[in-house]
């Protein structure tokens, strides 16, 4: 093998790991070009960090792909979005409210209907709140596995959410606001049984063939769910719930 085999050899196996600070071209195919593969973009403008963390992601989880951006920004312009299946964004400071309802307001516009997850080194009840609000479909704190991360993110690429028993444990009794308090009084039993498997993750589809009803059905049901708790989203719901499935 020549010098220049053994170069183009060496930068083709860098190509996951390639800086993205100074992306490639748009739609640059050399950065994802499976239409088999999902694409898992991580976002955080911390260089050393990032990297580390997509290595060991891309090493544990061969079969997707890991992309890194400074911004939501940069990867907006990068040609990819239509083939990013989960965001991975990094949120900088818990402790500031206005500048995490900043962030997650420009991540929640910019993301173009694309689930995402929130990741951090704080945990705190008031942030989650937030988190939740904004439509975000997992929080993964830096003290979970990498095992448990990269299960989180499986979970959430399959229409779940996720939120760690420790985080749930810390919310305030009543948790969410706006909660009625006694919730099984809102709902029929198919309702409820709805809500339940909501609470597992499962899309429309999944809850019309497991409760053997219409999906039509069940997204008239979903809707009734989130008026009668004035919940914004999925996970949402599945908080506000909480105390009605304690296992």
């Amino acid at each position: 093998m020549n010098a220049d085999s053994e170069t183009s050899t060496r930068h083709n196996d860098l190509v996951p790991f390639a800086e993205t600070s100074l992306p490639t071209k748009p739609g640059d195919s050399t950065l994802h070009n499976s239409a088999t593969r999902p694409l898992i973009v991580l976002i955080d403008s911390r260089t050393f960090v990032r990297d580390c963390l997509s290595s060991s992601l891309t090493t544990a989880d061969p079969r997707s792909d890991y992309l890194l951006f400074d911004s939501i920004q940069i990867w907006r312009k990068s040609g990819l979005v239509e083939q990013t299946s989960l965001l991975v964004f990094w949120a900088n400071n818990l402790n500031s409210m206005s500048e995490l309802k900043q962030q997650l307001s420009e991540l929640r516009a910019l993301s173009s209907g694309i689930p995402f997850a929130v990741m951090s080194d704080e945990e705190r009840p008031a942030a989650l709140n937030e988190l939740i609000a904004s439509g975000a479909r997992a929080f993964l704190p830096t003290t979970l596995s990498l095992d448990a991360i990269l299960k989180a993110l499986y979970l959430v690429q399959r229409g779940g959410f996720f939120i760690p028993a420790q985080c749930l444990l810390s919310l305030p009794s009543g948790g969410m606001v706006n909660a009625p308090a006694d919730l099984s009084e809102l709902f029929s039993p198919r309702q409820l049984a709805v809500i339940k498997a909501m609470r597992k993750g499962m899309s429309n589809k999944v809850i019309a063939y497991e409760l053997t009803m219409c999906e039509s059905t069940v997204k008239v049901h979903v809707r009734n769910i989130m008026k009668k708790l004035k919940a914004k989203n999925r996970t949402e719901v599945a908080f506000v719930t909480q105390q009605m499935f304690p296992d």
